[in-house]
């Protein structure tokens, strides 16, 4: 969960507005830290991958992916 969705679910909960940085420190006390998002596909095996000739690779169009998957980069994890 990004800490925007955590402080809507915060102000849908309770009626308060709680800073990212207010929600962030309190995070980090209990014991959460900052991790770097890696997209990886779940898919992905190198042996399989070896095996592929030239003509059997499709290239995807994804330019109507969400942007926001792009834009993101850290997420809040347990240590």
């Amino acid at each position: 969960m990004y800490l925007d969705e955590l402080r809507d679910e915060i102000s849908k909960a309770r009626g308060k507005h709680p800073s990212l940085s207010t929600i962030w420190r309190t995070l980090h006390r209990t014991g959460y830290s900052r991790k770097k998002i890696t997209r990886e596909a779940r898919e992905r095996n190198l042996d399989k991958r070896a095996e592929y000739i030239p003509d059997q690779l499709i290239f995807v169009d994804e330019s109507s992916a969400d942007i926001w998957l792009f834009l993101v980069e850290w997420a809040v994890a347990v240590v």
